[in-house]
């Protein structure tokens, strides 16, 4: 062993050792975190508003300034290092169907923090979680259980709104190593709602928190995440045609061109 490597060697460990303590800390903190501001903070914030649209969208004002501190303390704890590639271009995007790969845990975070007036479709399960559950229903997020019809006209009403509706079109976390493959959901409902698409794409290298990973699995370097802000796709160019059901096909594939053309390349 050359001089110094000892060193070099012991101060890697400590690293790891800190990282995986500091993740461990964070994970219980977006938790707790999470049910003490819905039975607290945002009752409180909510009680000036008497019109129930008008309470959920300061709630989900109040969760994307979380999800900022909590970034901000990922960074600090030097859990994560991010890079952010476009966002200034959200600041004007107002009822877009938000549309990302998903390839860790973080990421629902990641692009709440950064998308203003964001809206999303959270699973049934989430909406009973006795932690994040109370913060889930006060911010008025819009469940996945429900029939096709109520889903649609949910996402429907909060894009004519002007809140950006955020869908991970593949419907669950990558797989490293396998195709990219995306449900037509989100084309769907951008077709019925005549809202333009924004595109986001995540990468994160070294990979973490990956689908069936525990979140103690961390690697054996500080992970960094890239978003990047992408193009703002034109639906009525896609649906200028009689046959939605060929024009939802036109934009799956070509989103699905787009993400691996991205995710190869960068």
């Amino acid at each position: 062993m050359a001089p110094g490597d000892g060193a070099v060697h012991r101060l890697r460990r400590l690293d790891y050792a800190w990282r995986l303590v500091a993740t461990g800390l964070a994970f219980a903190a977006l938790s707790l975190g999470g049910f003490l501001m819905a039975v607290t903070v945002i009752p409180l914030y909510r009680r000036a508003a008497s019109d129930p649209v008008l309470r959920a969208r300061r709630a989900q004002r109040l969760v994307r300034a979380s999800f900022r501190l909590y970034i901000f303390m990922l960074q600090y704890l030097g859990v994560i290092e991010l890079k952010l590639v476009g966002a200034k271009r959200l600041h004007a995007c107002r009822g877009n169907v938000v549309v990302a790969n998903h390839p860790t845990l973080l990421d629902i975070v990641l692009i709440m923090s950064l998308v203003p007036d964001a809206q999303c479709v959270v699973k049934h399960q989430l909406w009973r979680h006795p932690l994040l559950g109370p913060l889930v229903r006060a911010a008025g997020y819009i469940r996945n259980d429900q029939n096709p019809e109520s889903l649609i006209e949910a996402c429907k009403t909060a894009l004519a709104a002007g809140a950006n509706l955020i869908i991970f079109p593949e419907g669950t976390r990558s797989v490293p190593g396998r195709p990219l493959r995306l449900q037509r959901g989100f084309a769907h409902i951008a077709a019925l709602s005549g809202a333009d698409v924004q595109l986001l794409s995540i990468t994160c290298e070294p990979i973490t928190l990956i689908k069936g990973e525990k979140w103690y699995v961390i690697p054996a370097r500080r992970p960094t995440f890239t978003v990047e802000v992408g193009e703002q796709v034109r639906t009525k160019d896609f649906f200028d045609q009689p046959s939605r059901a060929r024009a939802v096909r036109r934009l799956v594939s070509y989103l699905e061109g787009y993400y691996v053309g991205k995710l190869q390349h960068g």
